[in-house]
This record gives structure tokens, C-alpha cells and sequence, in this order.
């Protein structure tokens, strides 16, 4: 007896506590990602605080604790606490923590961070180790980042994957659009930069993550720069008929945020020549403590003038081929509007998000074009189309989520539906010219006038529920362990009907029953997964399974009887993520996907728009399924801020559906292709890339590698014969770039490889090698002056269009205007050598396509633009 009394007094002597805080500034904001340490009897936790500033410990013993609570540019807040008897749970409510400066000889130095920090899902770069001149943007401070790419759009990516999202401080921002405010915010207000793995708001408040990440850009801001306006007018002129207007202003009060925007040009040359016309209004603001609202209007118009060239060689079994030169003129309209409704209520203990977003879209379309196929036929194809599409769509979403008393425990549930109708008017004229495979003479003409009338109705709905249950902590309170639950839903059904129709001799409309149709389908899919998820400083990992049954069904004109095909997929669930060091982390996602057929897949209706190519959906298709795994490694080094990333992926794809391209006789005795499609197995894909990227002299110079190297196995079918083409690309280069105080220059080579071979063609390879060399540069050595210059050189072959090898020589002048240097005037020059092309090449199945489109490179543009931007509180 006298040993159980002493056994249940040890017991009760070592009550599990808790304890939970916030983490403020004294301007009241978060701080996230600030070290927090507590030191209690025997034990010593660490934890980071969350995107909230929020930190919770718990499982530890002792009556009394120490904390001490740490972040870059603020004084380390240390205090002892003592739980009073009774007591298991201490809530400490908003600690703030003080802005850090040592004095010396009246002059402010604040300590430096190391440059990079990686902090699992997140990697952050300390704005304050790069070069920033004064009138640099965000996306010039991104240029300077390792690992990062920001093209001359504006497009910003890392390792090969685009950034989706942006955020300030943690919150939304705006419209979230990375690419609107990294060019209008300035780079001196940034104090630190995070890319971070986000899988949506419902994963960061629940802990559960699944899926594949996207890339989310979070800008931290100097102390008091968390509000301003900012925003700019410019306009600009030139030769050849360029211009360019824009105006935008945005208001920025903490949670409230009020932006306009408007904009018209015509210099962006892709391809073809652009008009391009842009308006917006969007609006958020704070409704109540932790709910905010938004709401966003936006308006797109795109006019294109284009002239393409384009050579496609399709291969067939046996080494034969058809050869295809053609030239095309087309014009297009695209007006297109968007309209957005969301609101968000996030709580200690819950959180609430719904959203409504309505798009309309109308495009017109015009195309003159003349196809010569040579080869296995000969024939001329002169075409002359045209098309008007309307595509209304409504989407709406509700996502809730609750953590419960017992810590670790959560659950949430959302909803999602959507739909749209596809309208396609289409008016089709053809003249094809059959001629003597021999001798190349005429041999006859077929004209072909026909009217397709499309609706693509298509409607969804989604909806996903997740469990996660604690299992018992372990002493350190930063391990925790759960079981995960997850059942998601999906509906996605398709009613298509098609007419086409053509004028006889009196000039009355008939409709060809043979090439019209109705056309349903559905595709529903049922996921429940089960896993563990271990979770510690170091090592975070979750392990399960995914049963997936999944039904398609459908049903056209012609044929009563309901197709119905049913599947069961079962794959792991396995995502790792393991903090090697402080400065290294290494992560492995393995994904599992089934998906469904296109609509023009499943439709058994011939599809003229291309006579030299009908295309002819099968009804019998089954939903196919992808494994696809992604390895990562990062290293960075503490000292001088160089950084290593490396992945590995991987893709296996059972019953894929692709292509079964057949030469059939036509009624007029010549040949035509059509192309069906089947499902196989058989595709996979193999890829890697890596960055090394080190700053040397103070990050005055800079250096870095890149590199890829991919292997795909495709599939298709060519006159019912088994088509494997095996390709290989290779990509590396080199990058030099050099920020001094009155100078910067930057420097690159690149070689790219491509390869592909076709099981049915023999020992036959199909190479393109791209080399590309630029040079840039920008000097400010004159007071309000700047000069710039960028110089490209790109050597090309293996293509099959002529197209030279392009070297391009762009120029600019700009000086600031005014006392607060907040307008410039420049002069910039575009191509001097007037020798810019765009080329691409596309490979598909059995089909290799280069083309060619043309361009307005060359051309001069005056500017005017004036900035509008005040950050911080007025008193400071």
C-alpha cells in the first residue's frame, strides 16, 4: 500500500501542463516565425510561432517555466511564469516584442539575419543582404534571389514552377496577383522575402496537407511600412504605331485596401501583333475582428493580327511520312469579364471561407490559311473561317473548419460547385485540290460550305470532408502524432450538342444527321484516405492509403443503351519533409490522380474544322490514372547566402488515353487522316533539375548554374500499330550578374537539346540545339541619368522553318523627374537590327509541328511615367 501512495504522489507531482501565446509588434501586427523557447524542470521545447504569431507547448512537467521569445530585429523577451496549484493550462494572451538598435555615435545599426533561412514549407530571404537601388521594384529585388526566375513579362518561377499567389504580412493582398505588385511595389519598404509550399488555408489552420503544393510569394515589410498609396500614370509612344497607357492607384491601410487600374497597349509581340486593354476595381477591408471581405471586378480585352508559318511532319509505320507546309492569316477578339465575392472569418477556434465568381467571355474569330500536303498524298487545302464563342460561367465555394478542446484535434468540410455553357458558332469553307501523287497535276476540286453549331454545357460539384484525431504526445511537446481521415467527392457531368449544317442548291439550311449529335456524359469519383502524420522540429511525414472508385458513364443520339465504366484505384499516400539541418531539407510527394476524358474524346462524331485531320471521339473510353512522386533537396549556406536545390520527379500513367491516327480512302479516292483515340498503358516520364546559385564580395557578384534533363515515353497508336516516342531534353546555364552602387550587369549562356525517336521509324532522331548568349546592363553614374542596354545572340537547328539566327540589340535612356524623383522620362529602343522572330516546336504523338508567327520587334517608344507612392504613418 505504501508504495502505491508513493507512485500515485509521483504521479500527481508530474501534471502535464500547457501553455499557449501570441506574438505581436508595437504596432499590434503578427510576427510570425519568431523563436520561442521554454526551459521547464528537465525540459527544454523550441517552437516557431505560426502565420497567425500564435505558439502552443504542451505534455511538460514542472510548477514553473522560462520563456524567452526571439526574432530578427526585435529584443529577445525573456520571463518566468509559476502555475498556481491546480493549474495545467497557462494562456499568456499578445506578448509584444520591442524594436532591437545599437547606438553608436548617433548612428542606427540594426543587426543583420543571415540571408536565407529555410523553415520547412518555407524558404526566406533577407532583403537587407542584396542590392537595392532607389527607384528598384519588388520583381528587381526577385531578380537578384538564387533560384529564382522573373521573365521580361513579369512572370516570376522557382525550380521550374510559377508563383500563384501573393501576400504582405501574411494576409492577402490586393488581388493576390504576383505579377500586378511585384512591378508597382518598391523594394525598399521589404524587409523579407518567404516562397512558400502553401496546399490552401484549410491545410495551414487544420495541419492536414495533401496533394501537391503551389508556390506563394509572402513579402514581409519594414517596420510602420504596412500602409501607404501607391500606384502610377504613364504614357508612351513610338514608331510603327506603338503606344501604351496605363493608371492605377491602390489604397493600403493595414486590412483595408481600395485599388483601381486601368491599362491599353500594343507593344507585347508573343505573337503576332497585340492590342491589349485591361480595367479593374477591387475592394477588402476588415468587417468585424477576424472576418474580412472582398470584392473584385475586372474587364480583359485582347485583339490579335497574325501571320503564321507552320511545317508538320507526321510520321507513319514503315518510315513514311506526310509533309504539311502551310500559311495562315488570322484575326481574333477576345473580351472577357470577371466578377469575384469572398469572405473569410478566421477565429481561435474556427475558420470560415465562401466565395461566388462569375466569368463571361466572347471571342470572335477570322482565318485565311492554305495547307499543301505532300508525301503519302498530295493535296491542297485553302481555308477560310470563322467563329463566334460565348462562355458564361459561375462558380461558388464554402470551406469550414474547427480545431476542438482536445488539442490536435480538427475537423473540416468544404463544397464547390460550378458551371458553364460552351457556345461555338462556326462557318466553314473549304476548297480542296486533289492532285497526281506523280506528276503533281490537278486532278480535281471539292468544295466543302458548312455551318457547326456547338453547346458545351458542363456542370461540377466537389465536396471534401477531413478528420485528424491527436494519439497521446510524447514529452516534447513539438512531436505530435495523428490519424488522418479525408473523404472527398467529385461530379462532373457534360451535355454536348452539335449541328452542322450546309446550304443546298436553293440556298436553304439542312442539317447532316451523320455529323451532328447529342452527347452526355458524367464522371464521378470517390476518394477516402486514411493516414498517419508525425510531426516534429525535424521530421514531418504522413503515411496512409486512397481507395478511389470511380464511374464514367455517357450516352449520345444513335445508340440508347447507357455506356458505364467502373474503376477502383488504391495508391499510397506518402508526403516527408525532413529538416536535415537548419540550412538543409529534403522532401518527398507522392500523388495519385484519376481523371476523365475530354468531352471531344468521348464524342463519336466526326469533327471537320481540319479535313486534313478528323477527328473522331470514342465512346468506349475508361478515366485513366497517374502515380506521379517529386523528390527535393535545398541547401543553403548561414555565412555567405549560396543555395543549392535539386529535384527529381517521376510519372507512370495507366490506361491513358491517346491517339490512334489511320489513313483512310475519302470519296473522292485519295487519302485522309483521322484521328481516334484508345486507352494505354505504357507512358511514363523521368525528369531532374538543380540550382546552384553563390553571392561573393558582399553579394556584389553573383553566379549561378542551372540545369534539367527529362526522359518521356509516350504513347500512341499510328494505323492501329504500337508508337513509342522516346525524348529526351537537356538544359544548362550559366548566369553572372554584378550589383554595384552605380552599376549593374548581367550575363548568361544557355544550350538546349532536344531529341525525340519514334518506334516506327527506325533509328531515325529528330534533334533541335538552341544556344542563346545575353548581355545586359544598367549604368546610374550620372546624377538623374540611367543608360541600358540588352543584347541577345540565339543560334538555332534541327528546325525545319529557315529562321536564321537572330541577334538582338535593345537600348534605353531614362532620367527622373521632380524634386521627389518619382517621375521619369526614357527613350527606349527596340531590336535595332530588326531581326526577331518567334519559333516554337511542338511534338504530339506522331506529329512534330514548327512555326513560325510574325512579329513588330522593331520600333522606337518615348515615355512618360510618374509614380504615386507614400508607405508608413505620416508622424514617423
Amino acid at each position: 500500500m505504501s508504495a502505491m501512495f508513493l507512485v500515485c504522489t509521483a504521479l500527481q507531482a508530474q501534471t502535464q501542463r500547457r501553455i499557449t501565446g501570441k506574438v505581436l509588434d508595437s504596432l499590434k501586427d503578427i510576427i510570425a516565425g519568431a523563436d520561442v523557447y521554454i526551459i521547464s524542470d528537465k525540459d527544454t521545447l523550441n517552437t516557431i510561432t505560426d502565420s497567425k504569431g500564435s505558439f502552443i507547448f504542451t505534455g511538460f512537467n514542472g510548477n514553473s517555466i522560462s520563456l524567452m521569445i526571439m526574432s530578427v530585429g526585435y529584443k529577445p523577451y525573456t520571463h518566468t511564469y509559476v502555475y498556481k496549484a491546480g493549474q495545467s493550462t497557462l494562456s499568456l494572451g499578445a506578448i509584444q516584442l520591442h524594436p532591437e538598435t545599437n547606438l553608436l555615435d548617433e548612428v542606427v545599426i540594426n543587426a543583420k539575419d543571415h540571408p536565407i533561412k529555410l523553415k520547412k514549407d518555407t524558404i526566406e530571404y533577407d532583403a537587407s543582404y542584396y542590392q537595392v537601388h532607389e527607384s528598384d521594384r519588388v520583381e528587381d529585388l526577385l531578380r537578384q534571389l538564387p533560384g529564382m526566375e522573373v521573365d521580361a513579362n513579369g512572370n516570376v518561377s522557382t525550380m521550374g514552377k510559377p508563383m500563384i499567389k501573393l501576400r504582405v504580412n501574411g494576409e492577402d493582398f490586393f488581388t493576390s496577383s504576383v505579377k500586378d505588385f511585384i512591378s508597382q511595389l518598391p523594394a525598399n519598404i521589404i524587409e523579407k522575402l518567404q516562397i512558400i509550399n502553401d496546399y490552401g488555408d484549410e491545410a495551414n489552420f487544420t495541419g492536414i496537407k495533401t496533394g501537391e503544393s503551389q508556390k506563394m510569394l509572402n513579402l514581409v515589410t519594414k517596420q510602420g511600412q504596412n500602409k501607404g498609396t501607391f500606384g502610377n500614370i504613364g504614357a508612351s509612344g513610338g514608331t510603327n504605331e506603338r503606344y501604351g497607357l496605363v493608371g492605377n492607384g491602390n489604397l493600403w491601410q493595414e486590412s483595408k485596401q481600395v485599388g483601381v487600374n486601368a491599362s491599353s497597349n500594343n507593344t507585347n509581340n508573343e505573337a503576332g501583333i497585340n492590342t491589349l486593354a485591361n480595367a479593374g476595381i477591387n475592394y477588402r477591408d476588415r468587417l468585424a475582428s477576424g472576418v474580412t471581405a472582398s470584392a473584385a471586378y475586372t474587364y480583359g480585352y485582347v485583339k490579335n493580327l497574325s501571320r503564321q508559318l507552320t511545317y508538320i511532319e507526321t510520321i507513319y509505320n514503315g518510315g513514311r511520312s506526310i509533309y504539311n507546309n502551310s500559311e495562315s492569316e488570322a484575326n481574333s477578339e477576345d473580351n472577357n469579364h470577371a466578377i469575384n465575392f469572398n469572405i473569410q472569418s478566421v477565429a481561435n477556434k474556427s475558420y470560415l471561407q465562401a466565395s461566388l465568381t462569375g466569368t463571361l467571355s466572347n471571342k470572335n474569330r477570322s482565318s485565311n490559311s492554305l495547307s499543301s500536303q505532300t508525301g503519302q498524298t498530295r493535296q491542297d487545302l485553302l481555308s477560310n473561317n470563322g467563329s463566334h464563342t460565348e462562355l458564361p460561367t459561375i462558380n461558388g465555394n464554402l470551406v469550414w473548419a474547427r480545431s476542438m478542446a482536445k488539442p490536435g484535434r480538427s475537423m473540416s468540410a468544404g463544397v464547390e460547385m460550378s458551371s458553364g455553357i460552351n457556345q461555338v458558332n462556326e462557318t466553314l469553307r473549304n476548297k480542296i485540290s486533289y492532285f497526281d501523287q506523280h506528276a503533281d497535276t490537278l486532278l480535281i476540286d471539292s468544295i466543302v460550305n458548312r455551318f457547326v453549331e456547338t453547346e458545351n454545357r458542363s456542370n461540377s460539384v466537389t465536396a471534401d470532408f477531413r478528420y485528424s484525431e491527436p494519439l497521446k504526445y510524447s514529452k516534447d511537446s513539438v512531436v505530435k502524432r495523428n490519424i488522418d481521415f479525408a473523404y472527398f467527392f467529385s461530379l462532373n457531368s457534360t451535355k454536348n450538342s452539335l449541328y452542322t449544317r450546309e446550304n443546298n442548291s436553293v440556298g436553304n439550311s439542312t442539317v447532316i444527321d451523320s455529323l451532328s449529335s447529342l452527347y452526355s456524359s458524367s464522371f464521378m469519383l470517390h476518394r477516402f484516405a486514411l493516414n498517419y502524420r508525425y510531426q516534429s522540429a525535424r521530421l514531418n511525414y504522413s503515411l496512409g492509403a486512397t481507395l478511389q472508385p470511380s464511374q464514367l458513364t455517357g450516352q449520345y443520339l444513335g445508340n440508347e443503351t447507357r455506356i458505364k465504366h467502373n474503376e477502383l484505384n488504391i495508391s499510397p499516400i506518402i508526403n516527408l519533409s525532413y529538416s536535415i539541418s537548419e540550412w538543409e531539407n529534403l522532401s518527398f510527394v507522392y500523388t495519385g490522380t484519376s481523371s476523365a476524358p475530354d468531352f471531344y474524346q468521348l464524342q463519336p462524331v466526326p469533327n471537320l474544322s481540319n479535313l486534313q485531320n478528323v477527328v473522331i471521339g470514342n465512346p468506349n473510353l475508361s478515366s485513366s490514372f497517374s502515380h506521379s512522386g517529386l523528390l527535393s533537396y535545398q541547401h543553403s549556406n548561414a555565412n555567405n547566402g549560396a543555395v543549392f536545390m535539386m529535384a527529381f520527379n517521376g510519372a507512370v500513367l495507366r490506361d491513358q488515353v491517346v491517339s490512334n491516327v489511320v489513313f483512310v480512302p475519302d470519296t473522292l479516292g485519295s487519302l485522309k487522316q483521322e484521328t481516334r483515340f484508345e486507352n494505354s498503358n505504357g507512358a511514363y516520364s523521368l525528369g531532374s533539375m538543380y540550382s546552384y546559385a553563390i553571392p561573393f564580395a558582399r553579394n556584389k557578384f553573383n553566379a549561378e548554374l542551372r540545369g534539367a534533363l527529362d526522359y518521356n515515353n509516350s504513347i500512341s497508336y499510328v494505323n492501329f500499330y504500337l508508337n513509342k516516342n522516346r525524348s529526351i531534353t537537356f538544359s544548362h546555364s550559366l548566369k553572372l550578374k554584378m550589383n554595384q552602387r552605380h552599376f549593374t550587369l548581367a550575363g548568361s549562356a544557355s544550350y538546349n537539346y532536344s531529341s525525340n525517336k519514334y518506334s516506327i521509324e527506325y533509328l531515325k532522331l529528330r534533334n533541335i540545339e538552341t544556344w542563346q548568349f545575353n548581355l545586359n546592363g544598367r549604368s546610374f553614374a550620372i546624377k538623374s541619368f540611367s543608360v541600358g542596354v540588352d543584347l541577345s545572340k540565339r543560334i538555332n537547328s534541327g528546325y525545319s522553318l529557315d529562321v536564321g539566327n537572330p541577334f538582338l540589340i535593345n537600348m534605353n535612356l531614362e532620367k527622373t523627374l521632380f524634386k521627389n524623383k518619382q517621375g521619369t522620362i526614357s527613350l527606349q529602343a527596340f531590336d535595332l537590327l530588326n531581326q526577331g522572330n518567334n519559333l516554337t516546336r511542338i511534338v504530339t504523338d506522331n506529329m512534330i509541328t514548327d512555326s513560325k508567327y510574325n512579329q513588330i520587334t522593331r520600333y522606337f517608344l518615348l515615355s512618360f511615367n510618374y509614380r504615386l507612392q507614400k508607405f508608413g504613418d505620416k508622424k514617423k
